[in-house]
Protein backbone atom coordinates (compact mmCIF):
# COMPACT_ATOMS: atom_id res chain seq x y z
CA UNK A 1 0.00 0.00 0.00
CA UNK A 2 1.22 3.53 -0.36
CA UNK A 3 -0.10 7.01 0.30
CA UNK A 4 1.32 10.53 -1.24
CA UNK A 5 0.40 13.68 0.22
CA UNK A 6 1.36 17.14 -1.16
CA UNK A 7 -0.19 20.57 -0.26
CA UNK A 8 0.14 22.92 -3.62
CA UNK A 9 -0.09 26.34 -2.51
CA UNK A 10 -0.89 28.14 -5.65
CA UNK A 11 -3.74 25.75 -6.12
CA UNK A 12 -4.42 26.13 -2.59
CA UNK A 13 -5.08 22.04 -2.88
CA UNK A 14 -4.38 19.21 -0.93
CA UNK A 15 -3.84 16.12 -2.70
CA UNK A 16 -3.71 12.67 -1.33
CA UNK A 17 -3.04 9.14 -3.84
CA UNK A 18 -3.70 5.80 -2.70
CA UNK A 19 -3.24 2.54 -3.68
CA UNK A 20 -3.56 -0.96 -2.28
CA UNK A 21 -2.73 -3.82 -3.84
CA UNK A 22 -5.63 -5.53 -6.35
CA UNK A 23 -7.89 -1.85 -6.33
CA UNK A 24 -7.43 1.19 -8.31
CA UNK A 25 -5.54 3.94 -7.36
CA UNK A 26 -7.56 6.64 -5.46
CA UNK A 27 -7.39 9.80 -5.23
CA UNK A 28 -8.70 12.47 -2.70
CA UNK A 29 -8.46 16.25 -3.07
CA UNK A 30 -9.60 19.41 -0.77
CA UNK A 31 -9.59 22.84 -0.82
CA UNK A 32 -7.01 23.99 1.94
CA UNK A 33 -4.67 27.05 3.04
CA UNK A 34 -1.86 27.89 4.86
CA UNK A 35 -0.91 31.22 6.62
CA UNK A 36 -3.24 34.64 6.03
CA UNK A 37 -4.02 34.96 10.09
CA UNK A 38 -2.48 37.86 12.12
CA UNK A 39 0.03 38.27 9.50
CA UNK A 40 1.18 34.53 9.23
CA UNK A 41 2.64 33.50 5.98
CA UNK A 42 2.44 30.33 4.12
CA UNK A 43 4.73 27.30 4.96
CA UNK A 44 7.75 27.14 3.03
CA UNK A 45 8.17 24.46 0.14
CA UNK A 46 9.77 21.01 1.00
CA UNK A 47 9.03 18.15 3.10
CA UNK A 48 7.13 18.12 6.19
CA UNK A 49 6.71 15.01 8.76
CA UNK A 50 3.60 14.03 9.97
CA UNK A 51 3.19 13.71 13.47
CA UNK A 52 0.79 13.45 15.84
CA UNK A 53 -0.35 16.48 17.38
CA UNK A 54 2.13 17.16 20.68
CA UNK A 55 -0.89 18.44 22.38
CA UNK A 56 -2.93 15.84 22.00
CA UNK A 57 -5.79 16.53 20.18
CA UNK A 58 -6.38 14.05 18.16
CA UNK A 59 -8.24 15.98 15.85
CA UNK A 60 -5.21 17.81 14.46
CA UNK A 61 -1.52 16.16 13.28
CA UNK A 62 1.74 18.45 13.70
CA UNK A 63 3.96 19.29 10.67
CA UNK A 64 7.32 19.33 11.56
CA UNK A 65 9.61 21.07 8.86
CA UNK A 66 12.54 18.63 7.89
CA UNK A 67 15.50 21.17 8.45
CA UNK A 68 19.15 20.18 9.94
CA UNK A 69 16.48 18.97 12.94
CA UNK A 70 13.78 16.99 13.20
CA UNK A 71 11.46 19.21 15.68
CA UNK A 72 8.17 21.59 16.38
CA UNK A 73 10.32 24.92 15.28
CA UNK A 74 12.01 25.84 12.34
CA UNK A 75 13.93 29.35 10.95
CA UNK A 76 11.72 30.65 8.42
CA UNK A 77 14.05 33.41 6.61
CA UNK A 78 15.02 35.56 9.71
CA UNK A 79 11.94 34.15 12.07
CA UNK A 80 11.66 31.69 14.56
CA UNK A 81 8.25 29.48 14.09
CA UNK A 82 6.41 26.42 15.48
CA UNK A 83 3.25 24.93 16.47
CA UNK A 84 2.27 24.17 12.55
CA UNK A 85 -0.81 21.56 12.88
CA UNK A 86 -2.20 19.93 9.55
CA UNK A 87 -6.15 19.20 9.84
CA UNK A 88 -9.83 21.00 9.28
CA UNK A 89 -11.95 24.32 9.63
CA UNK A 90 -14.47 25.42 7.68
CA UNK A 91 -13.28 29.09 7.15
CA UNK A 92 -10.31 30.47 5.42
CA UNK A 93 -7.07 31.34 6.95
CA UNK A 94 -4.37 29.79 9.73
CA UNK A 95 -1.40 30.96 11.62
CA UNK A 96 0.66 29.00 8.68
CA UNK A 97 -1.17 25.91 9.10
CA UNK A 98 -2.34 23.69 7.14
CA UNK A 99 -6.43 23.20 7.19
CA UNK A 100 -8.13 21.63 4.55
CA UNK A 101 -11.65 23.40 4.20
CA UNK A 102 -15.38 23.02 2.50
CA UNK A 103 -15.01 23.66 -1.36
CA UNK A 104 -17.27 26.41 -2.41
CA UNK A 105 -20.37 24.03 -2.96
CA UNK A 106 -19.49 21.55 -0.88
CA UNK A 107 -21.04 20.87 2.72
CA UNK A 108 -19.68 21.23 5.47
CA UNK A 109 -20.62 17.34 6.66
CA UNK A 110 -19.12 15.63 3.51
CA UNK A 111 -15.72 17.94 4.18
CA UNK A 112 -16.05 17.14 7.52
CA UNK A 113 -16.11 13.21 6.19
CA UNK A 114 -13.46 13.80 3.97
CA UNK A 115 -11.44 15.24 6.69
CA UNK A 116 -11.86 12.12 8.40
CA UNK A 117 -11.01 9.46 5.56
CA UNK A 118 -7.73 11.46 5.53
CA UNK A 119 -6.78 11.08 9.00
CA UNK A 120 -7.68 7.24 9.07
CA UNK A 121 -5.85 6.31 6.05
CA UNK A 122 -2.43 8.47 7.48
CA UNK A 123 -3.03 6.37 10.72
CA UNK A 124 -3.33 3.05 8.99
CA UNK A 125 -2.08 3.24 5.76
CA UNK A 126 1.62 4.53 6.26
CA UNK A 127 3.87 2.44 9.04
CA UNK A 128 3.66 4.24 12.31
CA UNK A 129 7.06 4.92 13.51
CA UNK A 130 7.89 7.05 17.19
CA UNK A 131 10.57 9.10 16.60
CA UNK A 132 12.76 11.55 19.50
CA UNK A 133 12.64 14.93 19.39
CA UNK A 134 13.84 17.87 21.14
CA UNK A 135 12.27 21.49 20.85
CA UNK A 136 15.85 22.93 21.45
CA UNK A 137 16.42 24.61 17.88
CA UNK A 138 15.27 27.95 18.34
CA UNK A 139 17.73 30.10 21.11
CA UNK A 140 14.64 31.86 22.51
CA UNK A 141 12.51 29.23 23.96
CA UNK A 142 14.47 25.84 23.83
CA UNK A 143 13.58 23.09 25.64
CA UNK A 144 15.92 20.03 25.91
CA UNK A 145 13.41 17.48 27.23
CA UNK A 146 13.37 14.86 25.13
CA UNK A 147 10.01 14.24 23.75
CA UNK A 148 8.66 10.87 22.12
CA UNK A 149 6.16 10.77 19.50
CA UNK A 150 4.60 8.78 16.82
CA UNK A 151 5.41 9.79 13.39
CA UNK A 152 3.59 8.56 10.10
CA UNK A 153 5.64 9.60 6.71
CA UNK A 154 5.96 12.84 4.76
CA UNK A 155 3.94 15.59 3.33
CA UNK A 156 5.46 17.49 0.56
CA UNK A 157 4.58 21.08 -0.35
CA UNK A 158 5.14 22.63 -3.40
CA UNK A 159 4.29 25.75 -4.93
Amino acid sequence: MSLLISFSKSKSLLTMQYSAPGKPKETIKMEAHSGGWDGYKALPVGKWLITENPSGDRSYFALFYQDSQVNDQFLDSTKWRDGIRFGFHTVVGSHGCIMTKPAVGQSPINASQQWKKIQKLIRTVRARKIIKYQNNENPKIADNTVYHISSFGIMEVIN
